[in-house]
């Protein structure tokens, strides 16, 4: 049995760029009530590093199982949404102020980022739960393949 290992080249150049994509991702996530980014995108970020992971290294990026995200997400984005109608509040109106921390100062805060991050483990659990079975899947064909063409000499 031919066993398939990922060319050289292309595992030690995806080391930094996954790195850089999951640094990239974790930015937009924080920024994403003030600026562009937000949940979403920092989801497909991750998601993109996910991929580069899979096809580079022939192996997941994440070590657990991320189908686990998927209900996590749906409860933080659904408790950060429901939070405030328990106070009388709108759906999903957000609160923000300024906490002043030692050695760091003034310091931002807005429950807008706990939705999402609630759409960010979303995201992540479904995009990422698709490459691993698309992957497993391909390496399933794999060994099918070649155990027929073997059985053929």
């Amino acid at each position: 049995m031919m066993i398939k290992y990922p060319d050289v080249f292309f595992s030690v150049l995806a080391r930094p760029v996954i790195f850089v994509l999951i640094a990239l991702g974790l930015h937009l996530l924080l920024r994403g009530a003030k600026a562009p980014g937000g949940g979403f995108i920092a989801g497909l970020v991750v998601a993109a590093a996910a991929l580069l992971s899979r096809m580079a290294m022939d192996r997941p990026l994440l070590s657990f199982n991320t189908r686990l995200l998927i209900p996590w997400g749906l409860l933080l984005a659904a408790a950060t949404g429901i939070a405030p109608m328990l106070l009388g509040l709108p759906f999903l109106k957000s609160a923000f102020g300024y906490q002043t921390w030692p050695f760091i100062g003034k310091f931002p805060w807005e429950t807008a980022l706990l939705f999402d991050m609630g759409v960010f483990l979303v995201v992540v659990g479904i995009t990422v739960t698709i490459i691993d079975l698309l992957a497993q899947e391909a390496e399933y064909e794999l060994v099918v393949m070649e155990v027929e063409s073997g059985q053929e000499h």
